[in-house]
């Protein structure tokens, strides 16, 4: 044979090689573990990072994200020496890789917002913000990038916004930080991101929100979200957006994969794998949530609690007694929103119970309010706070007509109606009386005293509580 006729030949079977080569999918994979609504709890840290560590054994790219509301729950963290440092120390030791903001990372105002960003040895995003330049929020984005696997994404952060568009936190907290709704920005990074193999949403906004934007967005791969504290435990799509949610306090961590086919996203799949169930410990993580649980004042005994309290608003009703009691009110209100203790066992109670209820500390605020200002706030509560406002001095039963609270019928303590025209000395914390729009005209007084000094004031003259199957409210 001819040289020419082997060289003709190699060079078909090279072809033929190198086509075959062309034709065989390139399959590649990214995996992301997401957490969001942590509220500081950080005595499941130790198991989280283990679980975490195992999960990086298998997949060494993985990353890790927060959808959001990092603190507020636990005094540990909370009423620390530098507020919400333990929380970052142990998150940078777990490894994040990112966290979008939640609206109580407002919680310590923006000073404390700035402490955080200069803490976390990771990046910030959220698309709907902005901040004023003298607070030099340098480490705050509307999205980032990763590069995983030969393959690069986009993750953009999102916020809710309440009716006073603003997130859920006091007003007076937001200090040189500019909101927008997260619909009217999202496209434009979703634009600036059009080089990426998949873009992401790491959103606290809640799940119902997040169903709304990825009907709007279909472009997004997927939502990672938080702030409705949802367990999202089987995948759910809209359209071809897939949306998580894992719970709240580092009970689940969800799990993500993505599987690309020559750089195209061909799958996602999504398990939610659970914390508490989790066998093992981080010695490391152990010991440092030990040191910052040794402080001796959160151990103080304030209280005896004599029946086991499974309800918010019996919680309400305990917190809204000793607001009317200290000072002397005929009515004391509190938001749903407001009272965070999930429970409260027959035991001892602690500063740190107290202060895991009530981690707010608002300012108490006394008003003087006719039955149908009352009758109004009731309303405006219902609608912005999602339900029914706790009460002391009174009980009430209400009917829901289409998300809004009618037929209201309130009986005060004494057993006597309510007067729509009588007038009555009313207390509400500082939130409420910020954010809560109603009709009334007493613009209202601060009596300069926080709710968990009112609280410690009325536990010291009441060495036992029984408050468990306390309840004011009847939905008829």
């Amino acid at each position: 044979m001819k040289r020419t006729n082997k060289l003709t030949l190699v060079a078909c079977a090279v072809l033929l090689f190198l086509a075959s080569c062309e034709t065989k999918p390139k399959e590649q994979k990214i995996y992301i573990a997401t957490t969001n609504d942590m509220h500081a709890n950080i005595d499941n840290f130790p198991k989280m990072a283990a679980l975490i560590d195992s999960l990086r054994n298998v997949h060494p790219n993985l990353l890790l994200f927060s959808a959001g509301d990092n603190r507020s729950g636990n005094p540990i963290n909370d009423r620390y020496t530098e507020p919400s440092k333990p929380m970052y120390e142990l998150m940078n030791a777990v490894g994040f890789d990112l966290s979008c903001f939640g609206n109580h990372e407002w919680d310590g105002g923006p000073l404390a917002l700035r402490n955080v960003l200069n803490w976390a040895d990771f990046p910030f995003v959220c698309a709907n913000v902005t901040f004023d330049d003298t607070l030099q929020m340098s480490n705050a984005h509307p999205y980032v990038t990763f590069e995983r696997n030969g393959l690069k994404i986009g993750v953009i952060g999102g916020i809710q916004l309440g009716e006073n568009g603003q997130p859920d936190f006091h007003p007076k907290n937001a200090g040189g930080s500019h909101f927008v709704p997260l619909n009217e920005v999202l496209q434009q990074y979703i634009d600036e991101l059009n080089d990426c193999n998949a873009i992401f949403l790491l959103s606290h906004c809640g799940y119902e929100e997040d169903r709304e934007t990825a009907a709007q967005f279909p472009q997004l791969a997927a939502i990672f979200g938080g702030h409705s504290h949802t367990l999202v435990e089987e995948k759910q799509l809209v359209d071809s957006v897939m949306i998580t949610q894992a719970g709240s306090k580092v009970k689940f961590v969800t799990l993500s994969t993505f599987t690309f086919v020559n750089g195209k996203l061909a799958d996602k799949e999504m398990q939610q794998l659970s914390v508490l169930d989790y066998p093992k410990k981080d010695e490391k993580i152990s010991a440092m949530v030990k040191q910052y649980n040794s402080d001796p004042y959160f151990s103080t005994v304030v209280t005896y609690n004599k029946s086991a309290v499974e309800s918010y608003e019996s919680l309400g009703c305990l917190m809204t007694d000793a607001v009317r009691a200290t000072t002397g009110a005929d009515l004391a209100f509190q938001n749903p929103g407001g009272v965070r203790f999930d429970t409260l066992s027959v035991r001892p109670v602690t500063i740190k119970d107290l202060f895991a209820l009530d981690p707010f500390d608002n300012e108490i605020i006394q008003f003087t309010l006719t039955g149908e200002e009352i009758i109004r706030l009731m309303k405006s509560c219902y609608i912005t706070d999602g339900g029914p406002i706790y009460c002391s001095g009174c009980s009430y039963s209400y009917t829901d007509q289409d998300g809004e609270m009618a037929d209201i019928k309130v009986t005060l303590a004494n057993g006597k109606p309510l007067g729509m025209k009588a007038k009555y000395k009313v207390m509400m914390n500082s939130y409420m009386s910020s954010v809560f729009e109603y009709e009334h005209d007493d613009p209202g007084q601060s009596i300069f005293r926080t709710s968990n000094d009112i609280m410690l004031e009325f536990l010291s003259k009441n060495p036992e509580i029984d408050y468990g199957n306390v309840t004011r409210v009847i939905e008829q």
